[in-house]
C-alpha cells in the first residue's frame, strides 16, 4: 500500500476539519504543516540520513543526537552520536523518521495543544524544530525535538 496519498489524504481531512473552524487559532499552523509536508513529498526521498535530537521526559538514549539512516521510508540504522556507539536495533522504533516526524505533529495539533511550535526546512519541508506542549495541567507530556543535516541518499 502506498502510504503517501493516504497520508496526503488524511491531512486533507484535518484540514477541512480545522477550516471549518473558521476562529480556530491552529488553522496557521495546521496549513503550515501541511504546506511543509507537500514540500517533504515532493522531494521523493525515501532513503535519507539526518541528525535527530529530542528534549523530553524520556529514556536517556533518546536524549542524545543520533544520526538516523532510512532506506524505503524505514529506519534501518541509528548512530549515538555523542556515545559514538550504534543503538541496538531494539530501539529504532523510539526513533522517527521524517513522515514519522509530521505524522507525530498531525496527532498532536489534533489535541489542541497550548505550545505548538515548529520550524521546516524551506527547501525540503521537513520539520527542523519543534516545541510541543498538549496541556498545562499534564506534567511530563511536552517535549521539542531537533532535526538537521539530512542528506539523500541513492537507493
Amino acid at each position: 500500500m502506498n502510504t503517501v496519498p493516504f497520508r496526503s489524504l488524511l491531512l486533507a481531512l484535518v484540514l477541512l476539519a480545522a477550516g471549518g473552524c473558521g476562529d480556530d487559532p491552529l488553522s496557521p499552523e495546521v496549513e503550515a504543516l501541511a504546506s511543509a509536508r507537500a514540500r517533504w513529498e515532493s522531494t521523493g526521498y525515501s532513503h535519507y540520513t539526518y541528525l535527530y535530537r529530542l528534549s523530553c521526559f524520556c529514556p536517556p538514549q533518546l536524549l542524545e543526537t543520533a544520526r538516523v539512516t532510512v532506506s524505503d521510508g524505514q529506519i534501518t540504522t541509528v548512530f549515538l552520536v555523542e556515545s559514538d556507539i550504534p543503538a541496538p536495533p531494539d530501539t529504532y522504533a523510539l526513533y522517527q523518521t521524517i513522515d514519522g516526524l509530521f505524522d507525530r505533529l498531525a496527532r498532536d495539533l489534533e489535541n489542541d495543544p497550548v505550545v505548538f511550535e515548529v520550524t521546516y526546512d524551506g527547501a525540503a519541508g521537513y520539520p527542523t524544530s519543534a516545541q510541543v506542549d498538549i496541556s498545562e495541567q499534564i506534567a511530563d507530556e511536552e517535549y521539542s525535538f531537533t532535526a538537521s543535516d539530512l542528506v539523500a541518499a541513492t537507493p
